[in-house]
C-alpha cells in the first residue's frame, strides 16, 4: 500500500485509559491518527493480525490503542484490546538485566567478573575469559540463537541430555564451542541469558523469576506481568492468540486447562531458567518500567534500582570494532549497554528514532523503548500471524512513527 493509499485508510481502534492527553505530554495528536492507519494499513494487508501501543511522557500515560483481531474467539473476545496480555519474548532479557545490576549495587557482582567464579565449567580454555558483562551484551561467543548465523549453527538443545537437564544443560553450551572469542563479536546467543538467570539464583538464594517479581516488577507495580509458566485462569481470557503455537494451545485448553496455555521458552527442558523470554504483559504495564527507568530507579515513591546502576543500560560496553554478522547484518557496528542496544545516529540508520534511544525487540513482534533526552517511554506491538515472520515497516516503520510526534 502506497502513501497516498494509507491516507484513505478508516482506522478501527479500541481506545483504553490514559491519565492525560497528547497535547498536555507536548505530543502532536495527528500523528497518532497517522499511527493509526499505518497500523490499519498492515492489518488490511494481512501482514499483521494485530497492533497496539502505549505511549508516556512526561508523567502520564497519553495514548493507549489496540486495533485488530485475536487469530480465533477466544472466551467471548475476538478484538485485541489495550488490556490484552501478549508475550513480550526477549524484551524479557531487559528484566534480567535489570536483575543483574540489583544484585551488582548490592554489592554480590559486578559487571567485569568472570562468569567462573558462579559457574565452575566455565574456567577451562577461552570460556575462562567470558564475563558477566559479555553475557549481558551477546559478545560472550557462546552458541547463537538457531538461524541468526546459519554458516555455523551450534546444536546446544540438542547436546542436553533430556533425562539429566539440570545437571547437562550448562556443559552443553561448552560442548558445542564458541563462534568466536569472548569480545570479539555481536552475536545474538541462545544460552547467555539463561546462564544469568542461573547467576541470578545462585547469587540471590531465590528462583530467578520471584528475584525478578519481589524486587521488579512489584515495586514498579507490574502485578500483572508473569512469566507464562504462572498462567492463572483469572488472566488468560486476556491472553494474544496470534499464530499456530497458540492455536495448537487453545486445542489442548479443554482437557488441561490453563495448564495448555503455561509454557516457557524452553518448555521441553523446564530445569533451564527461563530467563530469554516468557513473560506476559501490557502495554500499560510496561511503560511503568520505562518510567522507573527514566525516573532514576524510582517508581510512585518506591525504590526499584539506583541511578548509577541504571546509568549501565547507556553505557557502551562493547566498545570500538565489535560488529554484527547476525541476520545477514555484514558488519554492522554495535553500541550496546547492559542489556540493551542503544540506538545512535552513527550506528543504526534503521529508524528515525531520537539518538542513544535504548530499545529491545521481543520476537513475535513487539519493542519496548526508553528515550531519555524526550521523557518518553513506549511499548508497542505488532502480531505477526507467523511467529516467524517480520518485515520492518512494521517494526521500525513503526517507531519511527510514534517518535515523529514528539514537540
Amino acid at each position: 500500500m502506497n502513501w497516498q493509499d494509507k491516507r484513505k485508510v478508516e482506522p478501527q481502534v479500541i481506545c483504553g485509559e490514559c491519565e492525560g492527553t497528547p497535547e498536555e505530554a507536548g505530543y502532536d495528536p495527528v500523528r497518532l491518527d497517522v499511527l493509526n492507519r499505518h497500523i490499519q494499513s498492515l492489518i488490511d494487508e494481512k501482514i499483521i493480525l494485530s497492533g497496539s501501543y502505549c505511549l508516556w511522557r512526561r508523567g502520564k500515560v497519553f495514548a493507549n490503542a489496540a486495533l485488530g483481531n485475536l487469530a480465533c474467539e477466544w472466551q467471548g473476545r475476538d478484538k485485541f484490546m489495550p488490556d490484552t496480555f501478549f508475550e513480550i519474548q526477549s524484551v524479557t532479557k531487559v528484566f534480567v538485566a535489570l536483575a543483574i545490576l540489583k544484585l551488582a549495587e548490592d554489592g554480590m557482582l559486578y559487571p567485569g567478573q568472570p562468569v567462573h567464579e558462579w559457574i565452575a565449567e566455565f574456567a577451562e580454555g577461552d570460556f575462562r575469559e567470558i564475563t558477566i558483562a559479555h553475557l549481558l551484551t551477546h559478545t560472550s561467543g557462546l552458541c547463537a540463537l538457531p538461524g541468526v548465523l546459519p554458516g555455523d549453527e551450534r546444536d546446544w538443545w540438542g547436546a542436553i541430555d533430556d533425562n539429566r537437564v539440570k545437571e547437562t544443560w550448562i556443559q552443553a553450551a561448552i560442548d558445542v564451542g564458541l563462534h568466536a572469542k569472548p569480545g570479539e563479536s555481536w552475536i545474538y546467543s541462545a544460552v547467555g541469558y539463561p546462564l544469568l538467570g542461573e547467576i541470578i539464583e545462585r547469587a540471590s538464594g531465590m528462583r530467578m523469576d520471584e528475584f525478578i517479581r519481589e524486587t521488579i516488577l512489584i515495586p514498579c507495580g507490574m502485578t500483572e506481568t508473569h512469566w507464562r509458566i504462572h498462567a492463572e485462569e483469572k488472566w488468560i481470557r486476556r491472553y494474544n492468540i496470534a499464530n499456530q503455537s497458540d492455536l495448537a494451545m487453545l486445542a489442548e485448553y479443554p482437557q488441561k486447562g490453563c495448564s495448555a496455555l503455561a509454557r516457557s521458552s524452553y518448555h521441553w527442558k523446564k530445569e533451564i531458567p527461563d530467563a530469554a523470554g516468557g513473560l506476559m504483559s501490557t502495554g500499560r504495564e510496561m511503560v511503568r518500567l520505562g518510567e522507573m527507568i527514566l525516573r532514576d530507579g524510582i517508581w510512585k515513591g518506591n525504590r526499584v534500582l539506583g541511578k548509577t546502576a541504571l546509568s549501565w543500560l547507556w553505557a557502551d560496553l562493547v566498545g570500538e570494532g565489535v560488529t554484527d554478522y547476525c541476520y545477514g547484518h555484514h558488519g554492522m557496528p554495535v553500541v550496546y549497554g547492559a542489556g540493551m542496544p542503544v540506538s545512535t545516529h552513527r550506528t543504526d540508520l534503521s529508524w528515525l528514532v531520537s539518538d542513544q534511544v535504548i530499545s529491545h525487540e521481543g520476537s513475535g513482534t513487539c519493542v519496548f523503548l526508553v528515550d531519555k533526552k524526550e521523557d518518553f517511554t513506549a511499548m508497542f506491538q505488532t502480531s505477526f500471524p507467523d511467529e516467524n515472520s517480520w518485515c520492518h515497516e512494521a517494526v521500525k516503520g513503526t517507531a519511527s512513527i510514534i517518535w515523529s510526534g514528539l514537540r
